[in-house]
This record gives structure tokens, sequence and C-alpha cells, in this order.
């Protein structure tokens, strides 16, 4: 099982609740095995005949002397493991955020940092440049990218410590991802099509999409494709959060050269070697939501399916959210119950305490406010098994969460003000744990109503 406390979670209710919670939890089992990065690799990656099938592409082997394999992010070990399964791979590089791993000895291991980049992503930035030289024209090149990639490996324009204190300011103000790979486009190396300075010969890209929208350029920050945006671009993300004056003095410095063009922009589309380098998106936070209506639906559940681009702060997501969800409840929308109410995407928090938590489970908190005494079930979940900083993947309530919230005595917007969901759902053992899951196709969010 993926979800490590789950029997837990199923019978920490009364019974009514009880079979929501078994449908909810045997739902995000199912869509965990159908999205393991190593299997979707297995399924769309074929070798025969000396030819290489690539979803509706082929590639003839025999022009090519070797192949390499570059890997990074959170579903990188898996990834690696499906093309290690079908292709002759002469030398390779996996970097991702896990411990344990069980790779060939020519594929070098490096372990990066997240959701802070540290001296881990700094040594996967070196170690990858550095095998990227290595090859030549005659050369086929395998990169695997998936989320994370950004912070888990990094050639910087400016030290770790100034990198490290950028991230964390640009979390806490609650940038989109969006808005955060532009910047860190312009102060790399090896992001924004950076990469594909240091490899010759043919290049294909897998990518597992993290981002809204399955933006290449954004997913890792686009190592392998053109990047639309620019240093002014960057510098008018600072103003716009007015953290100008904060962040740490030499991105401002080199912002302000790239401005004045002494240093060189992001790979722009007219210089894409479209030619020698394709990029492809494998799986998707769409792809799951899939897997999910199917699972709804075949337990007799009606599904209303919100779309993958579900955004914004949780405060004002929460509220349009339990709007839809009470008017169903209340039969003011026309769908027979039971509905399985399903969305994906990726929300961001402003936070102003000091709390732990993450952005999955201070939307779900917010929730428990909405769905009081009602037979609602909500749930949302990070795929990478890891939300913010915290070691649950997300949370789970329903409609007696906060009365038992109450009946311990705690207030409910105390935690909210201090973003500190995380140690209340300890208390209600509703955390969800499942440890880092080697993917990451962004969050998923299931609301269950009778």
């Amino acid at each position: 099982m993926i979800i490590k406390n789950r029997d837990e979670l199923v019978n920490n209710r009364s019974i009514i609740f009880k079979k929501l919670r078994e449908d909810t939890l045997s739902s995000l089992e199912y869509l965990f095995e159908k999205i393991d990065p190593e299997n979707r690799i297995k399924k769309i990656l074929k070798k025969e005949d000396g030819k290489l099938k690539i979803l509706d592409d082929e590639i003839n082997l025999t022009e090519f002397k070797r192949i390499f394999l570059f890997a990074f992010g959170k579903g990188s070990i898996k990834m690696a493991k499906g093309v290690i399964s079908e292709l002759n791979v002469y030398k390779g590089i996996v970097i991702s955020n896990l411990e344990n791993y069980d790779l060939p000895q020519n594929i070098e291991y490096i372990k990066g940092d997240h959701p802070i980049p540290g001296e881990g992503s700094l040594l996967g930035g070196e170690k990858l440049i550095e095998l990227a030289k290595e090859t030549e024209e005659n050369d086929l090149s395998i990169v695997l990218i998936s989320g994370g990639g950004s912070s888990l490996v990094e050639d910087s324009l400016i030290s770790l410590q100034d990198l490290k204190k950028l991230t964390k300011i640009m979390l806490r103000y609650g940038l989109s991802i969006d808005e955060i790979n532009i910047i860190r486009k312009h102060l790399s190396n090896i992001k924004g099509g950076k990469l594909l300075n240091y490899l010759k010969g043919k290049v294909y890209s897998l990518i597992i999409s993290d981002v809204i929208g399955d933006k290449i350029d954004t997913i890792s920050s686009g190592p392998t494709y053109f990047d639309n945006s620019t240093f002014k671009d960057a510098y008018d993300i600072f103003n716009k959060y007015g953290i100008l004056n904060i962040v740490p003095k030499s991105v401002v410095e080199i912002i302000e050269k790239g401005l004045r063009g002494e240093i060189e922009e992001t790979l722009k589309e007219n210089e894409f070697p479209k030619d020698r380098v394709k990029n492809y998106i494998v799986l998707s936070n769409s792809k799951a939501c899939e897997y999910l209506i199917e699972f709804f639906k075949s337990k007799g559940y009606s599904v209303l399916f919100l779309g993958s681009k579900i955004q914004g702060e949780v405060k004002e997501v929460s509220k349009i959210l339990s709007e839809i969800i009470i008017d169903i409840y209340e039969g003011k929308i026309d769908i027979k119950k039971p509905v399985a109410l399903i969305f994906g995407g990726e929300t961001t928090v402003f936070v102003k305490g000091d709390g732990k938590g993450g952005r999955n489970q201070e939307l779900t908190l917010l929730m428990s406010k909405f769905i009081k005494d009602k037979k609602i079930l909500f749930l949302s979940i990070g795929t990478d098994g890891i939300d913010g900083i915290t070691d649950a993947a997300g949370a789970i309530c329903d409609g007696e969460t906060l009365n038992r919230i109450e009946s311990l005595k705690l207030n409910i917007d105390e935690f909210l003000d201090n973003n500190d969901s995380y140690n209340l759902f300890l208390k209600l053992n509703d955390s969800i744990f499942t440890g880092p899951t080697g993917n990451n196709v962004m969050d998923i969010g299931i609301s269950l109503i009778l």
C-alpha cells in the first residue's frame, strides 16, 4: 500500500464516513499504481528490430554510437529504470531526492535537495554538465525530466547561500511556480534551455509534468526547451511582490546585468535546435485525474471534474470549491448522488505564521469549516508524497472534523493564522502519509458528497 496509515485513516470516523474514506483512499492506491513512472516509460518507449519507438516517433538506433542518460526530478529513478530496461545505456546520471536507489554501476546517482537547493543540488548540476560535455554529434541523449528538478539540480550564477535565501523568500511570498521558475532560469547555467549548450547530437526529453498547463518551458525550468521570458520579466516579478529590496544583493546585480545585456539571455525560440531536439510530455495531472474519474465511475459515483488547472491562494480556492460542493450537497446542481468531485492543480499559501504545514493540508483544514455537519468528505494530496516541507502528503477531513477539533478544545483559526495545519491534523490523526512516491504530477483533490 502506498498510504502507510490507511487503516488508521479509514477507522478514524463513524460508519458513514468510514465508507467514504475507504473509497477515497482506495482511489489513491489505484491512482499511484497507474501513474508509476517506470511503468509509464515502459509503455511509451519500445525497442524493436534496432529501432526505438517513443510514442508516435521512431528512431533508428544504428545511427548512434552511444546512448547517454540524463535524469533529474522526483520521478527520475523510476523513469531511469524504465529506460534501462529497454536500452543499452553507455553512461548516465540520475539526480533525485530519495536515499534509496537501485541503478547499474554506469549510472551515477546524486541526491539533490528539495524544496530548498543545497550542496547536493550544486553537485548534481556540476556532474550533469560534466557528463553532457562528453556527448558527441553521433550520440543519442535521453533526458528524463520530472517535477522538483528546478531545486534538485542547479549550476547557479549566485552563491548557494543566496540561492537558499532567495528560494525561501519566493516560497514565503506565494509566488506561482511560473514566476519562481522565470527567476530561476535567469540565475542558472542549465535552465531555460541552457542545458542544450552542452549536449551534442540528438536529444529526446521525456517529461512528467508538474505544472499548470503542462508548459515544457516551466517543468524543471525547461532545461531542454526554449524560453520566452526575459530578465525584464524577472525584474517585474520582484516589483510585483515588493521583494526587490529583500532578495540577496547578488540576485539584483545579476538581473540588472541581464537587463543591460551583459549576461546572455535564456534560449529563445529562434535559437532552439528543433532538428535535433524533441520534448515529449509522457504523464500529467490531467492523465492522473482521468484514472480517478475511471475509478469512481466504476464504484457508482456521478463524477464532476473541475479540471487540472485549479490554482490560487488556498483561502480563495477554498471559498470557490466550498460553494460548488455545498450547492451539490443541497441539490442546487442537477447531478445524481453520490457525487465524486475531482480536481487537480497546485495552490499557493501566503505564509504569515511560523507553524508547520503545506498547501494541501491548509486547504483541507479550511474546507473542514465549510462542510461542518454535512455528509461530505474532502481530501487534498501532493502526488510527490511531500506537502510543503512536511513528511505528510496531505490530509483528509469530513463533516465531523470541526466538531472533533472543538471537542479537543482547540481553536481552528489559531492554527490557520499560524499556518500550522500539519500539527492540527497530527492531533486528529488525519494526516496522510505515503513517504516520497518517486513521482510528481502536482496535487489531487477529491470530495465525496452524499
